[in-house]
């Protein structure tokens, strides 16, 4: 890689990523996702930085707007260098259900998407948590997230605990040079972008913003991948500061792609041109 590069991922999915716990305090949280959605959209429109959408495969037919949402596919496909990647057909753990398990949550999504007009190139693990890797290279993936470094726990308190001290303490996000693994460009996070919810409405605003820039310019020093992500639900709390926060980042890569310094890629693209480079 010639410049750093940023990236986005943004794991959509409605419900479906709370159903096996009690979603009862994110149902109206959740009511209001696509109108931030379309936002998202129109600010990756408005500085011209593209972003993968890693989609529950649920989300592709239609019935409960709260658990499905083919008008959101149709929405996301309008928007020019958005890439819809897959987050698993029903958002289950992989670190808990058997490998034809996983390969049937692979091939209904594939197969969902498909009858959209959608190949499905990257893909970002329920929860982070991965596993059944050699599947991805059979069903023509080419890249996944892979877990922030230093960050990522099996013990949900401590992931949580881990993920507020790495935005609040003095530390630059991860940057990484993706590397393959199972024949698949791991593109692990650097930061996620933290919501207001809870005691997380603490955390100062401006952080996050200034978080994101630390391993932005430090990814183009290196000449590395800063990756960033979040849920469109992040946003449901202290919507408008929160979106002023991702404006600010959106700006920032603007102006460092237009001097040259960066590239911004999605997860697909970035894949692509590691292929060409390495091989």
């Amino acid at each position: 890689m010639n410049k750093g590069i940023f990236c986005i991922s943004i794991d959509t999915e409605l419900l479906w990523g709370r159903k096996d716990l009690d979603y009862s305090g994110l149902i109206e949280k959740t009511k209001k996702e696509r109108k931030i959605i379309k936002k998202i959209l129109m600010l990756l429109d408005k500085y011209k930085v593209p972003a993968t959408w890693a989609i529950v495969g649920k989300l592709f037919e239609q019935g409960d707007l709260l658990w499905y949402g083919r008008d959101i596919i149709n929405t996301i496909k309008k928007y020019k260098n958005q890439e819809i990647g897959c987050h698993s057909y029903s958002h289950p753990e992989f670190s808990k259900i058997t490998k034809s398990e996983a390969e049937e949550e692979i091939e209904k999504s594939i197969k969902n998407a498909k009858e959209l007009g959608i190949k499905l190139n990257s893909f970002v693990f329920p929860r982070n948590k991965v596993n059944h890797l050699n599947l991805l290279h059979k069903y023509g993936f080419t890249s996944y997230r892979g877990p922030e470094p230093g960050v990522y726990s099996q013990i949900p308190v401590v992931y949580f605990l881990r993920q507020v001290y790495s935005l609040l303490g003095p530390s630059t996000p991860p940057i990484n040079k993706p590397k393959k693994e199972k024949r698949v460009l791991n593109i692990p996070g650097s930061m996620y972008f933290v919501s207001a919810r809870g005691l997380r409405k603490y955390i100062p605003k401006w952080l996050r913003f200034y978080k994101a820039k630390a391993g932005i310019d430090m990814a183009i020093r290196n000449k590395k991948v800063f990756h960033l992500w979040f849920h469109p639900v992040d946003f449901a709390d202290e919507t408008n500061q929160m979106f002023e926060e991702l404006e600010r980042i959106l700006i920032y890569v603007q102006v460092k792609v237009n001097a040259k310094k960066l590239n911004a890629l999605t997860m697909g693209s970035l894949a692509s041109e590691f292929n060409k480079t390495f091989n």
